[in-house]
């Protein structure tokens, strides 16, 4: 190999580096500049939402509802309004109490589960307490088929739409 290839291009001059610096000066105006037009940023935009909130209130032939924050997206109405409007048109309403609406929920199930009632009336399926339910099974004990049995699946079926011996009349089931 030459000896231009091991020197990887370079002609014998030596390799230097730039040795201006930053000035300090240039740094500091930077920042200040870049300060004074944060703040100037942030009141043009206080004055654009400002404006455009008269206008909106303007426009609708009322000033802002006395429930009104600061900051918030319903500039005119009540939620109410908002609530009805959206009903009407069909759309989709948010949730505004979520944790209310989600202990209704968990009433509604542990209701369920602690009472009387039907599932499907017209087929006689009905559901009992699940205390009532889990007593009639240590009492009657679950059914028991030999494991392979090509008619186990047709007992099983036969057995859900058997009547209960304390039904009385009709068909019924426990769900």
């Amino acid at each position: 190999m030459s000896d231009e290839s091991m020197k990887h291009g370079h002609s014998g001059h030596e390799v230097e580096f730039e040795r201006e610096d930053l000035g300090t000066r240039a740094v500091f105006v930077f920042m200040i500049g870049l300060a004074i037009f944060g703040v100037v940023t942030y009141f043009i935009v206080v004055a654009m939402y400002s404006f455009s909130r008269s206008l909106r209130a303007f426009a609708h032939g009322h000033r802002q509802p006395a429930g009104h924050f600061e900051g918030s997206d319903v500039a005119c109405g009540h939620a109410g309004d908002m609530d009805k409007a959206f009903k009407d048109n069909g759309a989709p309403m948010l949730e505004t109490n979520e944790r209310g609406q989600f202990r209704d929920f968990l009433m509604n199930q542990e209701k369920q589960l602690r009472s009387y009632g039907w599932v499907d009336e017209k087929d006689g399926v009905a559901r009992i307490p699940i205390e009532r339910a889990m007593e009639l099974i240590v009492q009657r004990g679950l059914p028991v088929y030999p494991q392979g049995s090509a008619d186990a699946k047709t007992k099983t079926a036969m057995a859900s739409k058997a009547p209960a011996p304390s039904a009385g009349k009709g068909k019924s089931s426990v769900q």
